[in-house]
């Protein structure tokens, strides 16, 4: 092993190589802060450490600067850079030092107190998952939902939300920021409309990690939106606000239902009697089912079909949570169509959203998690099964 003579060093530069910070880029950080400093002539003066982790995993990845004190979150090669010459943006300072104050960046989450079995009164807490969109205007839809429904919610719960994918917070900040708040029992109930993959094992991954970090706080997980009345009566509003009505007989008119897409077979079964069902409830001589992705039929099938019986008017309905570049992609579709076949009236219902019925929904998949009569749990149990036999490299 190297022994450097560091009489001239005037800094030493701690860069985080535990294993979050090593998975979201940590060597590339290493690289680029050492050959900034080599570039720049600073070795003597500049001193770089690997360490193992420093206990900020939200932030990865962690660089601290020393003796400035100042922590740094690093995604990017220039904050990397920046660093070396002391000019990062506010925004990647976890904490600083001021007057022998550490302050905390204001995008910084707190984290947990390393001393948390305090005296006190405990509380429980309502974690609601949304999927998480590209687009801010679906994930602020989500925020939005929950907050209408809060005041529903027995005010002992905290309540907050949280994202799979695509927004902050995610599911384990959803987790230190109901923590942080006291509570010691934890509700998660994932805003998810067929119980596939990401209610199946991504979800339950999240809660398994929790609950081994923190065996003192309890869990317990809802079951999906699945297969409930509501939903029917929600599909039925969205169409009655694009003109039709529901309690009329229509003919030559098709009604296309349509899915993300999903290979999870019993998924599609869902959403296959979702279908039957709706049809059942609704007197068109048309009724089919498409996807936008991952299986079959395609969106574009869907239509072929429906003309093919005979529709001159097609109403697409899309089974969808959140507006996003699905709904985009739709928009463009019904343009493409309608200029390939202009003697078809073809017509975009609402997705199917957070339509205020589907707060009856969620608040009975709490209580049944509460209860616990919810098979949210055995969803946990089967994953913990799944990962015995298959593993599980946990990706969210």
């Amino acid at each position: 092993m190297t022994t450097w003579n560091l009489t001239p060093m005037q800094r030493h530069v701690l860069i985080c190589n535990g294993a979050t910070c090593m998975g979201a880029g940590a060597e590339e950080v290493t690289q680029q802060i050492r050959d900034e400093i080599r570039v720049n002539k600073l070795d003597d003066v500049i001193h770089t450490s690997r360490t193992r982790c420093n206990g900020r995993c939200k932030d990865k990845c962690v660089v601290i600067d020393y003796p400035k004190g100042t922590w740094y979150s690093v995604q990017e090669e220039k904050t990397a850079r920046a660093i070396v010459h002391e000019n990062v943006s506010e925004e990647n300072i976890i904490y600083s030092l001021q007057e022998g104050e550490r302050l905390r960046g204001e995008s910084r989450i707190k984290g947990l107190d390393k001393y948390r079995k305090r005296k006190g009164k405990k509380h429980k807490a309502v974690l609601f998952v949304g999927h998480g969109s590209r687009l801010e205007e679906g994930n602020e839809e989500v925020r939005q939902f929950v907050s209408r429904m809060e005041p529903k919610i027995d005010p002992q719960y905290i309540v907050q939300s949280c994202f799979l994918e695509f927004a902050s917070p995610n599911i384990d900040d959803g987790i230190q920021a109901c923590m942080e708040a006291g509570a010691d029992e934890i509700h998660v109930i994932p805003i998810i409309l067929l119980h596939a993959g990401h209610s199946k094992l991504h979800i339950p991954a999240e809660i398994e990690e929790a609950r081994v970090q923190f065996p003192e706080v309890r869990f317990t997980y809802g079951q999906t939106i699945g297969i409930h009345n509501e939903i029917f009566e929600i599909l039925k509003s969205r169409l009655e606000e694009v003109g039709f009505d529901t309690a009329a007989k229509h003919k030559d008119t098709a009604i296309l239902l349509i899915a993300r897409g999903s290979s999870d077979l019993e998924a599609k079964e869902d959403f296959y009697k979702i279908s039957h069902k709706l049809a059942g409830q609704i007197d068109v001589p048309i009724f089919e089912t498409a996807f936008m992705g991952v299986t079959t039929p395609t969106v574009e099938q869907g239509i072929e079909t429906c003309m093919e019986r005979g529709a001159k008017k097609i109403i697409m309905l899309p089974y969808f949570l959140f507006t996003g570049i699905l709904m985009k992609r739709m928009a463009h579709m019904a343009t493409e169509f309608s200029k390939e076949y202009p003697n078809i009236d073809i017509t975009i219902a609402n997705y199917f959203g957070y339509h205020p019925k589907l707060q009856n929904v969620l608040l009975e998949r709490l209580q049944q998690t509460i209860d616990g009569t919810s098979t949210g749990m055995q969803d946990l149990e089967n994953f913990r099964k799944y990962v015995e036999e298959n593993g599980y490299e946990h990706s969210h």
